[in-house]
């Protein structure tokens, strides 16, 4: 099997490339999924999971999330409304858009991704002792923290979302 990535200094960055590509692969997606008794498609199953964390979404934001076309996020709400796990619905501050929600039943399919996840994550780390897991899960938290900063400063957000502007700063003295 050729290297996921080559080239780089760290392995670290090698092992992280290749735990993305597994995870974000669509046959690994839908078979991890039918673990829980969940037959949808991969982009599916990805704005289930988003609608979920974030609760209704307007397709636009869904789009740009998924890295798609509004077209396919289109597609995507057919399906699953067709399927009965989201629906469109008024935004009260905007009468020109129609969030996405998730049904009762989406939020049920929603939880059973993450059964489908801790069970992936059981089985993954089942022959791993007590202290070994505290260790990774408590370092993978810290690098997670670290990334989410060094994300912040060069989108030049707020760690909490919010987009940093120039707006905001004082005004420069004027010579």
């Amino acid at each position: 099997m050729p290297d996921p990535a080559p080239g780089y200094r760290h392995e670290l960055i090698v092992a992280l490339t290749r735990i993305l590509a597994e995870w974000t692969a669509p046959d690994f997606l839908t078979a991890v999924a039918a673990r829980e008794g969940v037959s949808l498609d991969p982009g599916a199953i990805v704005m289930v999971t988003i609608l979920s964390r974030q609760g209704a979404s307007r397709p636009s934001r869904l789009a740009a999330q998924m890295v798609t076309g509004a077209s396919n996020v289109s597609k995507i709400v057919g399906r699953l409304t067709e399927a009965g796990l989201a629906v469109r619905g008024p935004d009260p501050s905007d009468a020109r858009v129609q969030p996405v929600h998730l049904t009762g039943a989406g939020r049920r399919v929603a939880g059973a991704f993450v059964r489908a996840g801790d069970g992936l994550v059981d089985e993954l780390l089942d022959d791993w002792d007590e202290a070994d897991r505290r260790a990774f899960t408590a370092m993978l938290q810290r690098f997670e923290r670290s990334t989410i900063a060094l994300s912040s400063r060069l989108l030049g957000r707020h760690p909490h979302g919010r987009i940093i502007s120039i707006l905001n700063r004082p005004p420069a003295s004027v010579r």
